[in-house]
Parts: C-alpha cells; sequence; structure tokens
C-alpha cells in the first residue's frame, strides 16, 4: 500500500521544523546552501518498505553546471539510532521515532545549519570519514573526500591547506587500487593535474560557484558561509 501523500508532507514538515535553516528542495531533499556547497538532508524511502533512512548530504556548486552539481553527492552520511544501528523509519510511525532521530542526527553530523561553518570543522567529519571501511577499500571514494577538501580550501583561499590537501592526495595515492580509480576518475596524472591548475584559475573557479548559486532553484535556498 503506497504512504499517503499527508503523511510524506507531515515528516517533511517535521524535519524542517527540527531544522529551520533548511528549505525544502523537493520533497525528500532539504538543503541550504554553504560556501561552495549545497548541504542538507535527505529523506531517502526504502526499497519495497514504506519506511526512510535520514542522510546527511554535500553537493558541489563548483561543476560546469547546476545539472552535474546536483548528479550526485560528494558526500552522503547515513544516520545511526542510539544502538549502533541504521534508522529505518516507518512513515506511519514517524513520530515515534522523530526526536530521536533528531537528536542522533545532531550529534553525529558536523554542521548545526546555523550560521557561518568553518572549514576545519568539515575538514575534521570528513577525515574521520576516510576510517569507513567502505571508503578505506575504495579509492575512488577516497579522491572524492579529498576532492571535496580542495575545493573547500581553494574557496575559503587557505593557500596552506590546499597545498596540504594535494601533499595528503600524493602520500594516500601510493596505496590507490588505481583501476578502480581510473573506472570513474579516468588518469591519476590528469586528474592531479588539473587541481593543480585550478590554483593558479581560482577566479574562474570562483566565478563557476557564483554562476551556479544564480541558478533559478539554488539561489531560493537559505545560504551561509564556508570560512577558513
Amino acid at each position: 500500500m503506497a504512504i499517503d501523500k499527508e503523511v510524506k508532507k507531515k515528516v517533511t514538515e517535521d524535519w524542517l521544523n527540527a531544522f529551520p535553516q533548511l528549505s525544502a528542495f523537493a520533497q525528500n531533499k532539504l538543503y541550504k546552501m554553504i560556501g561552495c556547497c549545497v548541504a542538507g538532508i535527505e529523506l531517502i524511502k526504502l526499497p519495497h518498505s514504506e519506511e526512510y533512512r535520514p542522510h546527511f548530504v554535500i553537493y558541489s556548486l563548483w561543476q560546469n553546471d547546476v545539472k552535474k552539481c546536483l548528479d550526485a553527492p560528494v558526500l552522503m552520511k547515513q544516520l545511526y539510532n542510539k544502538k549502533g544501528l541504521q534508522f529505518n523509519i516507518p512513515y506511519e510511525k514517524h513520530t515515534t521515532f522523530f526526536n530521536d532521530a533528531v537528536d542522533c542526527f545532531k550529534k553525529q553530523m558536523p554542521v548545526s545549519f546555523n550560521g557561518d561553518f568553518t572549514s576545519k570543522l568539515l575538514f575534521e567529519f570528513v577525515d574521520s570519514l576516510f576510517s569507513d571501511m567502505l571508503v578505506k577499500s575504495n579509492s575512488a571514494e577516497q579522491a572524492k573526500l579529498f576532492e571535496l577538501k580542495f575545493y573547500v580550501a581553494l574557496y575559503t583561499g587557505n593557500q596552506s591547506q590546499v597545498q596540504n590537501v594535494l601533499h595528503q592526495i600524493k602520500q594516500a595515492s601510493r596505496n590507490w587500487n588505481m583501476q578502480m580509480f581510473e573506472i570513474r576518475y579516468g588518469n591519476f596524472d590528469t586528474w592531479l593535474q588539473v587541481l593543480q591548475e585550478k590554483v593558479n584559475s581560482r577566479d574562474e573557479f570562483l566565478k563557476q560557484v557564483e554562476a551556479n548559486k544564480q541558478d533559478k532553484k539554488i539561489s531560493q535556498l537559505k545560504s551561509s558561509e564556508l570560512t577558513a
């Protein structure tokens, strides 16, 4: 039996009330702009069930167009309940689990969504994800997180942070499975060179971010800044 639209609407409203800095980009996508990123909560319906699972997501705003930016998140982290299990919330029993879910979200995720956000906090959170088994065993997933760190550092203009991330990439890549990396990113040297060239064309990068922020749907989101 399909879940009633009103029930889903109530679920969205409850999450927006708990995180008033977010806007409904779509019914299950609650976002805000943070510097060169779009971040927020996605309430992902589980297949073949009438349950949903909240995820913290970050999308880029530096790709060539908005469609590319929103194609796939650069970071997606699911929520765990107090027993350390995945949060599967039945739509019909949403109110039973909701306060717990919000509580866990605020403890597990790095973003309060209120006010500006420091790159230091974001970096600490991203670095903590490298110990995740799925990231540890996947070179392409590691590259994706390094890209996020690189572009955030480039956006805030912190040169030593930019160079530090490039150094981290060189160190980490020694242990990468390049076949796995190349399926998603192509040749490693070319990929790294593109990043290094961005350092000298930061103005172009910032222009692209600004252009994407002007998109009709994106520009309606609430926003805060990313600071060094």
